[in-house]
């Protein structure tokens, strides 16, 4: 399944990828939160030059986003087992088939790889998540579980009502969690297999108002599950992202400011011994040059 909004030039890619597995999909589907005839017309043409099924949807109704286009995605896909891919991120050629090896050989529901950042002036290793995490270690913060990564069994996807269509933000965090909250296990492959693509078309990682706001959702959805801390490195991370979206420099200041009183005193005393040592070693830096 694949998810596109108007990203056309990372879109025949992305299925390229898709297409080219050692273990070949039974279907892909891209699903499109708006009309777009440009990627109608794209995905048409690849479907007329492989013989994998390749279909493309248009999904109006509803609200936009990701969530929404996976779950349409996978109710249309009638698979056993779903795999999903964000239409500017590219998998590595084997990916399906180490994902299927560890689901079949670990006995797991879920299975996600490490990954590789990219963009058209660098590349690196990325997202390395390690297996055993309880839903408390990645509620707060993601270990590294992308939407493209995830390759899950449709009775656990279905079992979870899918994506959370009504989170703008931290859908695939919110995904991880509730699959560990009720019990689902996880497999790794230990592998670079996704590449995530860096780049200025509205991504949702972008520090922005819609992001902050999108996290307070999460925080309201799994409030009576969260422990102290993951509460406060949430709200920290609404305050982080504001810090920098705020449109006057006071309004800056105050969030800084939380962010700062919301550290716990330990971690507060080290950030601030380690900010006073990189200031000495500037100062002590300076003296030498003299």
């Amino acid at each position: 399944m694949i998810p596109t909004h108007l990203r056309g030039a990372y879109l025949t890619e992305a299925v390229e990828s898709a297409l080219a597995q050692t273990l070949a999909p039974q279907v892909v589907i891209v699903v499109s939160d708006v009309k777009d005839d440009d990627a109608r017309s794209a995905i048409t043409s690849i479907a007329n030059s492989t013989e994998i099924d390749v279909r493309y949807v248009e999904r109006l109704e509803g609200p936009q986003g990701a969530s929404g286009s996976r779950n349409a995605g996978a109710a249309i896909a009638g698979t056993d087992i779903l795999a999903f891919l964000d239409d500017d991120d590219l998998w590595e050629p084997t990916h399906l088939e180490r994902a299927l090896s560890v689901l079949q050989g670990d006995g797991v529901d879920l299975s996600v790889p490490w990954m590789i950042e990219f963009s058209e002036n660098h590349a690196r290793d990325w997202h390395a998540p390690e297996p055993g995490l309880s839903f408390e270690e990645v509620v707060a913060q993601n270990p590294g579980v992308t939407g493209s990564g995830i390759v899950v069994t449709r009775r656990a996807f279905e079992a979870l009502d899918g994506f959370d269509p009504k989170l703008p933000v931290k859908n695939d965090t919110d995904f991880l969690a509730r699959f560990l909250q009720v019990g689902y296990d996880y497999g790794v492959v230990r592998e670079r297999l996704v590449r995530q693509r860096q780049h200025q078309l509205g991504q949702l990682t972008g520090v922005t108002e819609r992001r902050a706001a999108g996290t307070e959702a999460y925080i309201a959805k799994h409030s009576k599950s969260l422990s102290p801390k993951n509460r406060r490195l949430l709200v920290q991370s609404v305050h982080r992202i504001r810090s920098h979206s705020a449109e006057t420099l006071p309004r800056r200041l105050y969030h800084l400011a939380r962010v700062a009183t919301l550290h716990s005193p330990v971690v507060l005393f080290r950030k601030l011994i380690t900010g006073r040592e990189k200031v000495m070693a500037r100062i002590r830096g300076g003296r030498d040059g003299n």
